[in-house]
């Protein structure tokens, strides 16, 4: 079973600037939010449109990023009800 990581960071995109939030499973991105003001965005291995394609090692994520399990499922379930799946 791969080692699952949380990360949150800064991020930045044509939404303007924002909050990531990624589930790292083994070196791989997994599931993924991102917040943009009232813009939510969510990708998983079945919506991967809004999931970084990087490996972990290129994501610039360090120790200080890290976040428990608990507040990315927050971020999630917010997002899920903001923007449901399609």
């Amino acid at each position: 079973m791969s080692t699952k990581r949380y990360f949150k960071r800064d991020a930045e995109s044509e939404y303007g600037e924002g909050i990531c939030y990624m589930e790292i499973t083994g070196d791989w991105p997994s599931r993924q939010i991102e917040i943009y003001g009232e813009t939510w965005l969510w990708g998983d291995e079945k919506h991967l449109e809004h999931l970084a394609d990087q490996p972990f090692e290129v994501l610039d994520l360090g120790e200080e990023s890290e976040i428990p399990s608990e507040e990315f499922e927050r971020a999630r379930q917010e997002a899920m009800k903001r923007t449901p799946p399609k």
